[in-house]
């Protein structure tokens, strides 16, 4: 009986300690609902292997794997954790649903699509003048003034570097300097080189003379290192932009896309990404895109022409993704466009909201936006191979349908009908006629408008390797504003010359570079490759050991504007570890020798540094 007693009191013991744990929550809800898992994880133990894990994740140096508002969930931040919440719409409220009767409200489009404002009046074949209409000459005295600012600004800093320094040799930039200096950028796309210093290489072999003749290496490279687009100095204390750096820039130029052309009747919102993979806040990580980190930004374009109508860069802001198509949108509200866009952005309260605003919408939806249960709990199995289900409520229309996978979409403006394509299937040789609803066809269709920009600068991209992210963005927004301008010439003259991106581009640097805008009514500071040839440092001319010494004459080094008598290292001495320079270089060979032995050793004897 004591033995049954002492079990009986255990067994209470045990019994109480557990309600006693199931009762800790009770003033948080009903205490049923908790199960083992629940308690085991509120215990001591757990709760610091929670409290440790969690501030691993927001003080250690690694991704975040939190969505942020403006990006997918597959997207990640360099970032620490703990930002405020980015701030999200509104639940949507329940909706009546219909499986019958569905008919599309209709808009009317009343817009002009093609060029407008300064783009409309202008009459001209010539594609510098559709350029201009975007990077003007008030955006390039911008840049000039800053790099000139910059400039200054590190030279004052570096007072106690060397005398030979390059960066002593820095003189103001101008205008039409600066002009020759993109035009030559420009050119890198079309000419691509792995390194920079490879556009002036006098090696035979992958010589380039245009660039030398028009600018000098030294020059360009210097340019490019002071290259800036706003004050640093001017920056307040409690300012929090992001993109300060490049702020005047993107203003400028976005507006200029918004206010030089008018889209057509469908438009789409996607994103375009600029690789970069260096250290940055707003740096984005997605593995499903070709361009896996860089940074990122919302664009809308045209769908048919691929015009870049408005961009927003992501900083790692949070903002309600109804803001921002709202403000993607601008001018384009209230004017019966039909926005297409993907399973990111659309949801059944933004597609009513935005048909308040008199826009048509259509995309793919994911789970939990809006959509009625039927459709939210649909799987792959539930559905035959063209099987469509389909549900209404007010004047939007969500359906499902299956081919290889199950495809959810939201519309706006389609009716419940379907079309004819043609689809590859398994164990057909050929594509089979199949029925796709009309929704999914357009929209198929409309989702490439930004594809088609991201195709076209991709063709010739001039973004070169930098150290500062501003650089290569600010080159990124160049490169759309060459498309756009080539967009905008298209529509001006169907019968141009220019029939494609490439042979513009051609005629911008052409005329940007030229001899009249290269020189600028100023002095170069270089004289043309013609006059002083060099020959290449780590190879020697076939020819040089003759005994034709007619043809190796020796001559002055030609005078340049910031020497009368320029020098340069002899070729036989350098090679015995000497220092010494010389103003007379062999005519034939092109290479820089003293007269006398240093002359008559390098053309007699093939090993001349013994």
């Amino acid at each position: 009986m004591l033995i049954i007693s002492q079990i009986k009191v255990k067994k209470y013991t045990t019994e109480r300690a557990l309600e006693v744990l199931l009762d800790t929550d009770s003033s948080d809800g009903d205490s049923s609902d908790t199960s083992w898992r629940d308690l085991r994880h509120r215990s001591p133990p757990f709760r610091r292997a929670r409290e440790k894990r969690g501030r691993t994740q927001q003080h250690g140096r690694g991704w975040t794997h939190e969505a942020h508002q403006h990006g997918p969930a597959e997207d990640r931040t360099w970032a620490a954790v703990n930002h405020p919440e980015p701030a999200e719409d509104p639940e949507p409220v329940s909706h009546e649903w219909h499986e019958m009767n569905w008919q599309p409200k209709n808009l009317t489009f009343t817009e002009n699509p093609g060029p407008v404002s300064d783009a409309a009046a202008l009459h001209s074949v010539e594609p510098k003048d559709f350029i201009e209409l975007f990077i003007s000459d008030v955006v390039i005295q911008n840049i000039v003034d800053q790099t000139n600012m910059y400039a200054d600004q590190c030279i004052q800093a570096t007072d106690g570097s060397s005398q030979h320094a390059r960066i002593h040799a820095w003189k103001p930039v101008t205008g039409s300097e600066m002009k020759t200096f993109l035009g030559l950028f420009f050119l890198t796309g079309i000419i691509y080189k792995p390194e920079l210093d490879m556009y002036w290489s006098t090696d035979e072999m992958v010589a380039t003379p245009y660039f030398s003749k028009v600018m000098s290496r030294n020059r360009f490279e210097i340019i490019w290192r002071f290259l800036h687009f706003n004050d640093n100095t001017a920056r307040p204390a409690n300012d929090t932009d992001r993109l300060y750096k490049v702020r005047p820039v993107l203003d400028y130029l976005v507006s200029k896309f918004r206010e030089m052309y008018q889209p057509n009747t469908n438009i789409c919102i996607d994103e375009g990404m600029l690789l970069w993979r260096g250290r940055l806040a707003f740096r984005v990580y997605n593995p499903k895109k070709p361009i896996k980190y860089g940074i990122k930004s919302y664009i809308l374009c045209d769908s048919e022409t691929g015009y870049c109508f408005n961009m927003k860069p992501y900083c790692g802001e949070s903002a309600p993704l109804k803001d921002t198509v709202v403000s993607l949108l601008d001018r384009l509200a209230g004017h019966g466009y039909r926005l297409f866009m993907d399973t990111f952005y659309n949801s059944v309260p933004l597609c009513k909201h935005l048909l308040d605003l008199k826009t048509h919408v259509c995309g793919t939806i994911r789970n939990n936006r809006g959509e009625p249960p039927v459709i939210r709990d649909l799987r792959n199995a539930d559905l035959r191979i063209g099987e469509t289900v389909m549900r209404h409520s007010e004047n939007v229309m969500v359906l499902a349908w299956r081919h290889k996978q199950t495809a959810k979409m939201v519309t706006t403006c389609h009716e419940n009908n379907t079309e004819e394509v043609e689809l590859w299937q398994r164990g057909h040789r050929d594509k089979i006629a199949t029925q796709k609803p009309a929704c999914i066809v357009e929209y198929n269709n409309a989702m490439k408008g930004v594809d088609k920009l991201d195709e076209n600068i991709g063709y010739y991209p001039f973004v070169r390797k930098s150290q500062k992210w501003t650089k290569k963005f600010v080159t990124y927004l160049l490169q759309i504003s060459l498309f756009n301008a080539f967009v905008i010439y298209k529509a001006k003259n169907p019968q141009g010359n220019c029939k494609s991106l490439l042979s513009f581009i051609q005629s911008v640097v052409k005329s940007w570079t030229s001899q009249e805008q290269a020189g600028g009514g100023e002095e170069r500071d270089d004289p043309p490759a013609e006059n002083t040839p060099r020959a290449p440092y780590n190879t020697d001319p076939i020819n040089r050991v003759n005994e034709l010494f007619a043809v190796h004459a020796l001559v002055p080094i030609t005078s340049t504007s910031k020497k009368q008598r320029p020098t340069r290292r002899c070729r036989v001495c350098t090679r015995k570890g000497l220092r010494s320079e010389t103003s007379l270089y062999c005519k034939g060979c092109c290479v820089p020798l003293h007269s006398g032995n240093c002359y008559t050793v390098y053309h007699s004897k093939i090993n001349y540094s013994a």
